[in-house]
Order: structure tokens, then sequence, then C-alpha cells
């Protein structure tokens, strides 16, 4: 390591208030094992790696809920010796050289690790009952919110009671059937229409990217949580993504939650040089493999402050952490999550990229937006998601049965007293241009809200007192209502049909009113959606034919809603594969906020060794 390096390091602990060692580890300058190697003949100990395998002595799991700070273990040695490697900071290098001899006993039995090393050695030691505990995380912190139950017995009983409802009203009175049921679909149309109008005043108001600002605090230790299945061809980007994240090296740590037997992406990330604070989990298979489960298991391995989840294809603006670390520090403390908006950089690809791209801006640039101006129950997008870590962990994660853990964490943060806002600074992805991968991609997400509204309606009761009337209502709408447009659109067409049949079959000289009222709702329907994405996209010229196919693209949602009834009668814990190809669009295409100059904090500890 040159004397650079070094002095950039110090240069580093001194502007962010870090730790020197740490920086001399994100420098990358010198392997971990040698600046171990350094630090223990200062403290007069040994060094080595943990042999693997070696069986923990202390701490023992089930006294542990939070292992990402865990910086020193208790190993029992082949000959039963019991030894502690530490990783080490300055003040155990200090501590040592005060309080034990040269020639102690108990100095011989201390042995300096890197800290990768350690927390490695107790994610893979641990895993099995990491991922136990993953899987039931959500039912330790509150009994019965899980979705392992798709459906109790109160609510089966409703259901069957429903349904029997409906074909006696069918043999007595099928009209009166036909127009309860049309008087519903009606109000389900106009109200999405009444919502998208208010995002769309919501949307001419537009908010322009941030200039980051010192928060003149130290920055803090910020985690990223990547599960990945199946993702070997776009682990380069990825890993290149990351890198260009605008964070102290020092306080950024990674985890890449891959799947234990998912060998071609665990190969895929043996073959990239990772940089300091980039680390591999294997998650192990016990209960069901879906992403929030691995995301839980990320949860107790981190230790930052803060929390943001970050999809295998993702590229995130390189500013977009230090955002979201400024709104935080700015936001109270029932600032529950940040969501940054996900833009689309393939929407010139296909038509099914074009309606993707667009129906992703009317969501997360107008009806996300208005959602959080208004504080309403805002239902998260599966990725670029921020988090303070202890309040997250506090809830109980994320729920490893939910495919659309997203939405349902957003509703949970909601009960509990937080709220979320939105971000500028965005996340790309591309969109699937398959439509067999798109139709399994939307069934998921189709299916996860149905979950999370049959979990909510188990009991209702103490939902409307925690988030009150307005937002309980809002909350229907958005969830219930979205479903039900999707399963109901293909009938559409057959009611105005019908009406139609009938007003000719009775001799009517005008149309009757609920005719025109179908027709009204469909043409506002689309009108009102095309007109919130144009807004948000700030009038893109290329996007105004799409209004005139849109209602096809509609009615495959349509089909992917019709399928995930299907699923969730026999598969609900499926999780369809997304699979990912390295993106062409640019990796970013803005460049990051300038950000003010920041006077040097007080270091966070002493930077001259004992």
């Amino acid at each position: 390591m040159s004397k650079a390096s070094i002095i950039e390091a110090y240069r580093r602990a001194r502007l962010d208030g870090t730790c020197f060692i740490d920086e001399i580890y994100g420098c990358g300058g010198l392997p971990a094992d040698v600046v171990v190697a350094c630090l223990a003949q200062v403290a007069g100990v040994s060094s080595g790696n943990i042999p693997a395998k070696a069986p923990i002595v202390a701490p023992r799991f089930d006294q542990l809920q939070h292992l990402g700070r865990i910086s020193r273990t208790a190993i029992a040695d082949a000959d039963g010796m019991i030894r502690f490697y530490i990783a080490p900071k300055l003040s155990d290098i200090a501590a040592i050289r005060r309080n034990l001899s040269a020639g102690s006993p108990d100095r011989r039995r201390l042995t300096f690790t890197p800290p990768a090393v350690l927390a490695d050695h107790l994610a893979d030691y641990y895993r099995e009952p990491l991922a136990r505990r993953a899987a039931g995380m959500l039912e330790d912190a509150a009994s019965g919110r899980s979705s392992r139950i798709v459906v109790d017995g109160g609510q089966g009983a409703l259901m069957g009671a429903i349904l029997t409802s409906m074909v006696f009203l069918s043999i007595l009175s099928q009209q009166a059937l036909f127009s309860a049921l049309h008087a519903m679909l009606s109000g389900l149309f106009s109200s999405s229409v009444i919502l998208r109008g208010m995002a769309v005043l919501h949307a001419r108001r537009a908010r322009r990217p941030p200039r980051l600002e010192s928060t003149g605090s130290v920055p803090p230790v910020y985690s990223i949580l990547v599960a990945l299945y199946r993702e070997a061809p776009v682990v380069p980007q990825l890993v290149r993504a990351m890198r260009e994240l605008d964070w102290p090296p020092a306080r950024l740590e990674v985890l890449f939650l891959c799947e234990a037997d998912d060998r071609d992406t665990l190969r895929a990330f043996a073959a990239q040089k990772l940089p300091p604070g980039f680390r591999v989990v294997g998650v192990a298979g016990f209960g069901p493999r879906t992403k929030p489960k691995a995301l839980n298991v990320g949860l107790q391995l981190v230790s930052g402050e803060f929390v943001v989840v970050y999809d295998a294809e993702d590229r995130p603006h390189r500013g977009q952490l230090r955002e979201a670390w400024q709104r935080f520090s700015r936001g109270g403390p029932r600032l529950g999550c940040l969501q940054a908006p996900l833009d689309i950089c393939n929407g010139r690809d296909g038509w099914i990229q074009r309606q993707f791209a667009f129906e992703y801006r009317v969501h997360f640039r107008g009806i996300l937006p208005w959602m959080a101006a208004q504080r309403l129950v805002m239902p998260l997008g599966g990725s670029s998601n921020h988090f303070r870590r202890p309040s997250l962990a506090a809830l109980g994660g994320w729920d490893a049965f939910n495919v659309t853990e997203d939405a349902e964490l957003g509703l949970r943060l909601a009960r509990s007293g937080y709220h979320s806002e939105m971000l500028t600074l965005p996340t790309y992805e591309d969109a699937p241009g398959e439509a067999g991968i798109w139709l399994k991609q939307r069934t998921r997400w189709m299916k996860g809200w149905i979950q999370t509204w049959l979990v909510e309606m188990r009991d209702p009761l103490p939902l409307l007192r925690q988030v009150g009337l307005r937002r309980f209502l809002l909350f229907h709408l958005s969830s219930a209502g979205l479903v039900a447009s999707a399963l109901i659109y293909p009938l559409m067409p057959f009611l105005v049909l019908d009406t139609m049949l009938r007003a000719l079959w009775l001799g009517r000289e005008a149309l009757p009113f609920t005719c025109v009222l179908d027709f009204m709702n469909v043409a506002l329907a689309f009108l009102s959606f095309h007109a919130l994405g144009m807004i948000a996209g700030r009038g893109r010229p290329t996007d105004g034919g799409l209004l005139l196919s849109m209602p096809l693209y509609w009615l495959m949602i349509s089909l992917a809603a019709w399928r995930a009834i299907g699923q969730l009668r026999l598969s609900p814990f499926l999780w369809e594969k997304t699979p990912h190809l390295p993106s062409r669009a640019p990796m970013q295409r803005n460049p990051a906020p300038e950000a003010q100059p920041r006077e040097p904090p007080v270091p966070a500890e002493p930077i001259t060794p004992p």
C-alpha cells in the first residue's frame, strides 16, 4: 500500500468522521489480512482467518436478534481450546495493550481477523437458523399478520355466504342481481377515474432534484440488500452499479443474498473482484423460496443505520443514498420509508416495453407522489425502498409468504404510525420484453395484492381505527379496487352491449343512463390514465399513440389477474422468476447533484494508534 493511499485514508477519516482502520479497508490498496496482521503486531496478538466450520461457542444464536454488529466471537479449536476472534478497532488495540501484559495467557488466546471473515463465518455457521427465523419474523412480531394462511375460517364462511346469496338472488331475480353488480362495477371505475384526476392535478407541480447539502453529522453506515436468484448474467452490471454510488466506501455495506444452491450466480460473484464491504451471503432453503425471506436473512446481518433494497437489474442514481439520508435527517422519526421512482430505460425496444414504461411513469411519477403528499397508505414498489433499520426490524421485517412484500409493508408502516414519502432521484430498470415473462411477473403482483388485502380483512376494525376512515377507503380502492377492476375489465363491453340490447328490445328511443355511464367510465379510465402519464412524463410526444393500443394492454393485465386467482388457490407462495439480461441502456442518465463542501467533523474515534 502506497504512502499516498494511507494519506488519502487519513483524509477521508477526518472528512467523514469515520474510523481510520475502516478507511484503510475501504481504499482497497492493501488486502484485509495484511491490514489485520499489522494491527495484530501493534497489539501483540496473533492474526488469521477463522477455520472453516469451526463451532461458535459464543455468542449463541438464541441470544442474538441482530448479528450485523458482532465484532468478536469465541471459537472452539480442534484441540478444544477456546480462542477469541476479533475484528479489531483502534479501541480494541488500546484496551489489549492497557489491560493484558505481553506474556499473558489471555493475550495468546486472542486472534485478530478481518471483519468480512468474521461476518461470513457467522452467516455461514448460522445459515439454517437465520432462514428459519427469517420465515417467521413477522409472525413473531405480530401474530396473525402473515400471508402463510391465505383465507382463514371466518373469511371462508363469509365468501360462502356471499356466493350462496348471489345464487339465490339470481334464481329470484336475475335483473336485480345484474343491477347490483352493474352499480358496483360502475362505482369502481368511477372512483379510479376520480383518483387519477386528483393525481393529475398534483403531477402538474413538478419537484426538481434536490441540491444535496451537508447535514452536519457523520455519514451513517448505509446497508444495501439485493436478493438474487438465477441472476448470473447481470452480476457484473449490478456490482458496477453498486460501486458507482456516491457514499463513503468505509460506510457502505452491500449484501448480495443468493440462494445457497444457486451455483451459477455464486460462481458469477466469485469471478468478480468485490470491493471491501461487498459480501455474498448464501440463503438456506428452509421455508418459502421468496425474495422477502432472503431480505429478512439480510436484515439480521447488516450493521447500517439505514437499509435500502435493490433488485438485481437495478442501476440506482449515484446520488440517491445522499438524498435519502438528507430527507431522513429532516423528516422526523415517523418518516418510515422513502421510495425512489423507478424509470424504465428500454421503453423504445418494443410495444410491451413502451406500455410498461408508460405504466411505471403513471405509478411512480403520478400516483405515488400524490399518495405520499396526502399521507395515504402508500403501496411501495419492490425496489429502491429506504428504511431506518431499527424501525424496520421492530415491525418484523418483510412477510416471507407474501409475493408482493413491498405493498404489504407499506400498509404495515401506516398501521404503525409511520408515513412514506417519495425521493426524486430514480433507479433505472428494464421492462420485460416477452409476453410470457411479463405475464408471470404481473400474475405475481396481482396475487400479492390479493394476499395483502385478505390479511387485512381478517380483522378490518383495527385497521380502520389505526389509519382512519379516509385512508381506509382509499386503501381498498388502490388494492382491492385495482384487482377487481382488472378482473371485470373484459366484462365491461358485455355490460354495455347487454344494456343496449335490452334498450332496443324494450323499444326505448334513447340509450339508458347506465349505458351512457358505462361508456363514460371506460373512456375516462383510458383518458385519465393517459393524461396522467403524459403530464408525469412531461409530455413525451412518442407516447401519444399508446392510447390506441392501451385497451389490449389492459386486457393482458386482466388475464394476469385471473391467472393470479388460480395460483392463489393452487400455489399461493409460488414466486415465478423474472429473468434479466444486462441492459443496453446507459448506466445512468443524470450526474449526481452537486454537493456543498463540508467541514471535517470530529473523528468517530482516535486515529493515532496507541
